[in-house]
């Protein structure tokens, strides 16, 4: 464990960000760094929420380096640059709000404490309590549930439940120029930020495929 601590805090503190030494101090106060990542679904022990974050933005920064993809690729794209901080606060921190949110019950089980809601809009309210996230980031972070944080995924029962909708709102053209649209329009839904920024899809496979991964090794240790 102390490792991965060490690790993250020569991470987080190359990026010198202002307060982010306050925010790493704050993490370990708080027991990120003891959190699992779920109370079921993956990760579900002592540590398991930092080695899924280390292991998303392991990936993330993979795929940037193989792919460049804050380039123009397709017409009317318009990426924000990505820079090696974006990726390490955005992948380290992008679970900010799991710090602490699960009791435990024994038996290595988990279950729910009460907090305030919020998955990803949660994590960006913390983190900009300590730190400014420039919008590469924001957008990272935000989106990085994929379809899974649809307000479309949910029933109509919940809906609402998720933290943006699939594609944008036209309902606020009136008056506006297409391009004026286009810039209201930008990076405030899932469909648009994956076409701008690509680095935004692939953070989600990424988060994905951990997921995925770390449910394989505790199945077939």
């Amino acid at each position: 464990m102390n490792t991965m601590i060490e690790k993250y805090r020569k991470l987080l503190v190359s990026t010198k960000r202002k307060g982010i030494a306050d925010l790493f101090n704050h993490m370990v106060q708080n027991g990120f760094f003891e959190s699992p990542a779920s109370h079921r679904f993956h990760g579900v022990y002592p540590g398991g929420l930092a080695e899924h974050c280390k292991s998303v933005y392991d990936m993330v920064a993979k795929m940037q380096s193989k792919m460049k993809l804050d380039e123009i690729t397709g017409a009317g794209q318009k990426p924000l640059p990505v820079s090696g901080d974006n990726m390490i606060i955005a992948c380290l921190l992008h679970d900010l709000c799991k710090m602490g949110a699960y009791i435990s019950t024994g038996n290595g089980k988990y279950k729910y404490k009460d907090q305030p809601k919020g998955h990803a809009e949660l994590s960006i309210t913390r983190l900009k309590g300590f730190i400014e996230l420039a919008p590469v980031e924001e957008m990272m972070i935000r989106f990085h549930m994929g379809v899974y944080g649809l307000n479309e995924f949910y029933s109509e029962k919940d809906y609402g439940s998720g933290e943006y909708p699939l594609r944008g709102d036209h309902s606020q053209d009136a008056g506006l120029t297409k391009e004026e649209s286009k810039e209201a329009r930008y990076g405030k839904s899932l469909a648009n930020a994956w076409y701008h920024n690509p680095i935004v899809k692939v953070m989600y496979f990424c988060d994905e495929i951990s997921t995925l991964a770390a449910k394989a090794e505790e199945a077939h240790p």
